[in-house]
């Protein structure tokens, strides 16, 4: 089943992400370039590329390759926070605002629903005997932080905010680094309590398997 889920979130993820970027090239009033970047500008954009890559890494995983950083159980574990804050902010924040139609309706739900319900199912049945360290599982942190900055950034002198809540030409800078800091300690909040759960899953598989 675990091989089943890696190969419908590899091949959803490189055909949704290419048609995505291939529809904002045509359809924007920008340049290619810009295009491109502005669609990697997306929160959504990079952790459903993250969640591909993953997969796709474990699809093709030979038995020599066990030390990298996509073999670590915390890892997918914060892939997994990650893909589902993606699903809550839009459902929550963006889709009452935004009602796209067509073809861009179905790759958005791919996006924002499927592949986070995906990758949960995902995360519950890989846990299994490795052990979730709280330290490795927050270093992921530096993600959303980095994110974050660089949109700031890029945004100051190219005017493109992927995201209302990080617009800082209407919201101003005081309140960007509020919701920013705010939608940084739900993710902390979300890593912990997966980090909890992940063991205590784990504590339990492990236990059922020294009554058998």
């Amino acid at each position: 089943m675990k091989k089943a889920i890696f190969l419908i979130l590899a091949i959803l993820g490189w055909i949704t992400l290419i048609v995505r970027l291939y529809l904002r090239i045509v359809e924007s009033d920008y340049t290619p370039l810009e295009s491109t970047i502005q669609f990697f500008s997306y929160f959504t954009i990079l952790t459903n590329l993250l969640v591909t890559i993953y997969c796709t890494k474990q699809l093709l995983k030979t038995g020599q390759q066990k030390n990298s950083l996509f073999d670590k159980p915390e890892t997918l574990t914060a892939f997994t926070v990650f893909i589902l804050i993606v699903g809550i902010v839009y459902h929550i924040a963006l889709k009452p605002i935004w009602n796209p139609e067509g073809l861009t309706m179905v790759l958005s739900e791919i996006h924002h629903t499927i592949v986070p319900l995906l990758t949960l199912v995902l995360w519950i049945i890989s846990i299994n005997e490795n052990e979730l360290g709280l330290k490795g599982l927050l270093k992921w942190l530096f993600y959303p932080i980095g994110y974050i900055i660089i949109v700031l950034i890029r945004g100051s002198f190219s005017n493109f905010y992927p995201y209302p809540f990080l617009d800082v030409q209407s919201l101003g800078i005081q309140k960007v680094l509020i919701n920013s800091f705010f939608l940084l300690l739900v993710m902390i909040v979300l890593l912990i309590i997966f980090y909890y759960l992940g063991n205590s899953i784990r504590n339990k598989k492990m236990a059922n398997k020294a009554y058998k």
